[in-house]
């Protein structure tokens, strides 16, 4: 994994950038045990500066995952879609092969149709296929930030509709019990609707940045329909410059953790018919948020 540093007897983590934007891998990190408070300070920080941290071969168990989250926040409950890890109720299992093809192949910031946004995920790399299965992430601050200034003011005072978005494709088919429209209808009921602002304030950084994305946002609140698909339109393909994206090609074992109030990310459906296995785990409030 690459050595730490040590300072005045304490093991310090050394923080690789891999783009400007966004990005960054850790070196240092050890789950054997538990992570130092101070350990745990300079991990959140790398968080926070570069919106997606990546740490390789961290053979990290179900336990320690859990308790390395339980560090930054309250955990989410159960998927209302994914199955979770045997045992383990907070781990969501994402499995993906010629029977459970892969869903999430589209930009994404997870769960914004809940009225708590999440804070942060952690996922963890059980089995990669050997070729493909990437994700990238994007960095909505930078998304933001090459908004023209007028853009930039027409935006402040839109807000946006989130809902099921694209698991209504899940949800748009028989199942055991009900048929596709009562399914449906049913799931938009269970997942909910919430309205977010499109330009929002990071809680702890006071950023700002551009709070959509494409499959979860189905309306800009105050535009008729056509005009809603069309501001659609253009701030998806704006947000999808490579400028503002880091792609990670995952080995087993890995660790790519986001502050998901920040970023949108696509995870790569390109290794079918080799499978593909994570676990992850949300949290849904910032400690350190809670406590300012």
């Amino acid at each position: 994994m690459g050595q730490a540093t040590s300072r005045g007897g304490i093991l310090v983590i050394e923080v690789q950038a891999i783009t400007p934007a966004i990005g960054a891998e850790l070196l240092g990190v050890d789950f054997s045990g538990s992570v130092s408070p101070s350990q745990y300070d300079e991990i959140y920080q790398a968080l926070i500066d570069h919106i997606v941290i990546f740490i390789r071969g961290s053979q990290i168990t179900p336990q320690n995952h859990l308790a390395f989250a339980e560090l930054f926040g309250v955990l989410d409950s159960p998927h209302p879609i994914y199955p979770h890890v045997e045992g383990h109720k907070n781990i969501v299992l994402l499995e993906n092969n010629l029977q459970t093809p892969p869903d999430t192949n589209s930009w994404h910031t997870d769960l914004t149709y809940k009225p708590a946004q999440a804070f942060a995920s952690i996922l963890v790399a059980r089995q990669v296929p050997e070729v493909g299965g990437d994700t990238l992430w994007s960095s909505n601050y930078a998304a933001y930030d090459r908004l023209s200034e007028g853009m930039q003011r027409d935006l402040e005072g839109l807000a946006a509709v989130h809902d099921l978005g694209d698991f209504r494709n899940t949800f748009g088919q028989d199942s055991e019990d009900q048929s596709a429209v009562e399914h449906l209808n049913h799931g938009v009921q269970k997942m909910g609707s919430y309205i977010r602002p499109l330009v929002a304030e990071h809680p702890i950084t006071g950023r700002k940045f551009l709070n959509f994305n494409e499959a979860f946002v189905t309306h800009i609140l105050g535009l008729s329909s056509n005009e809603s698909n069309s501001l659609k339109v253009f701030l998806a393909n704006h947000m999808n410059k490579p400028e503002d994206q880091v792609r990670w090609r995952w080995q087993k074992d890995d660790i790519a953790m986001w502050d998901n109030r920040v970023s949108m990310h696509y995870a790569v459906a390109d290794y079918l018919p080799q499978s593909r296995t994570m676990n992850r785990i949300t949290v849904l409030q910032d400690r350190k948020e809670r406590a300012n």
